[in-house]
């Protein structure tokens, strides 16, 4: 598998062979410098122990405590208060460009903070008006992660390949060839 973001690309796969003949194909055609096993991409720190593999954005949270001077806050336990009474007249206007700043950081963070993207998805409601009263649940949201800047997802090693997925989803979609089984099944064209 090749991942590529720009100039900066991933190499990953079970044949050794096969990444070393792909690495030799693109130093003939581009100047390349391998950086050994990935530790960091696009913001996301890549760690390995033997139980797996874990993936933080610990230096992002940390830069954008600094960022909103919020290093030394006091922390909070829930990213969002759970009796919320947020509405669009939450309390008076606020900067726009840097609500929206804020917020879409927080986006991008919910890549491997998924414990905050309710809140995240609360807060984003009201990017076209946004005022103290969301801002303060931004605010609250950066206290959370003040918390425990390091949390981030861990991919167990477990011994097999087999993937494991759960949905809870009242809608599927389909594809007309399953649509047309479907259709037969039931008797009609």
């Amino acid at each position: 598998m090749l991942a590529v973001y720009v100039d900066d690309i991933i190499i990953t796969g079970d044949d050794e062979m096969e990444i070393k003949c792909l690495k030799g194909n693109l130093s003939r055609e581009f100047e390349v410098k391998d950086l050994g096993q990935l530790k960091y991409f696009l913001g996301i720190e890549i760690t390995r122990n033997p139980k797996g593999i874990v993936l933080s954005q610990r230096k992002y949270v940390l830069d954008l405590l600094s960022e909103t001077g919020m290093l030394g806050c006091r922390t909070v336990s829930t990213p969002m208060d759970l009796n919320h009474k947020l509405c669009a007249e939450s309390g008076h206007p606020v900067n726009k460009e840097r609500y929206h700043r804020l917020v879409g950081r927080l986006i991008y963070l919910c890549h491997t903070r998924p414990d905050i993207s309710y809140a995240v998805s609360v807060v984003s409601r009201y990017m076209h008006d946004p005022r103290s009263g969301h801002l303060d649940v931004v605010y609250r949201i950066l206290r959370y992660l003040k918390s425990s800047p390091g949390k981030g997802l861990i991919f167990k090693s477990n011994g097999h390949l087999k993937v494991e997925g759960y949905c809870d989803a009242d809608w599927v979609l389909m594809t007309g060839d399953q649509l047309q089984a479907i259709a037969s099944l039931l008797g009609e064209t």
